[in-house]
């Protein structure tokens, strides 16, 4: 008769103190890579919705804002939001979304949304900031009927538009990189790398 033997005290306590060396070495790693999704997640995000609002207007044939909000839950773009050049939610709309992004998507009730996405959809812990041409923090843009920018974004203010968003991780890491977004006066819009210098790197800023 055959008599199964199990695992030794002594054998487990290997393999645990394998695993244990193994999550040590690993760990940092993993979360180097998980905070660069979450900066990458974070750029494309507003490159996508950049792009949408763009596209909308040249469709339309009509002016077409994109807006960086806040809200009080990363997750959700509710009435809650304000227009923030430190914010990574979004909204792409006809009139100022400020306190009025929980409306559903309308053409005819204001702010007229036509997209949203909230900055927790896979880009929490990234910092953002965005800057008009000149230096100053601007949160939105307007693209007329052509695709080409406005001088000044389409709210009572008459903002600046913004021309460059920088992400970055909000965690103490240096192995992540930054991000940014550089947008043309003409409305070309495209991510690069800020930490590549060789210029003629399709990643060059």
């Amino acid at each position: 008769m055959r008599i199964s033997r199990g695992f030794s005290l002594v054998e487990l306590m290997v393999v645990v103190a394998i695993i244990g060396v193994l999550l040590a070495v690993g760990l940092p790693t993993f979360q180097t890579w998980l905070r660069s999704v979450q900066v990458r997640n974070a750029a494309e995000s507003l490159v996508n919705g950049l792009q949408f609002a763009r596209m909308e207007a040249l469709r339309r044939n009509e002016r077409v804002s994109f807006w960086m909000v806040s809200s009080a839950s990363a997750k959700l773009v509710d009435d809650t939001c304000l227009r923030s050049a430190n914010g990574a939610s979004w909204v792409v709309s006809r009139d100022n979304p400020a306190s009025a992004c929980g409306v559903d998507f309308s053409e005819t009730v204001t702010p007229r949304i036509i997209q949203k996405k909230a900055a927790g959809e896979g880009a929490l812990n990234v910092s953002v900031g965005a800057v008009d041409l000149g230096g100053t923090a601007s949160s939105c843009i307007t693209f007329n009927g052509f695709g080409r920018i406005e001088t000044a974004c389409a709210d009572a203010a008459a903002s600046v538009p913004l021309a460059r968003v920088v992400f970055a991780s909000s965690q103490a890491d240096a192995n992540v990189r930054s991000l940014e977004i550089r947008v043309s006066a003409g409305g070309l819009i495209r991510m690069c790398d800020p930490a590549v210098t060789v210029t003629s790197d399709p990643r060059f800023c």
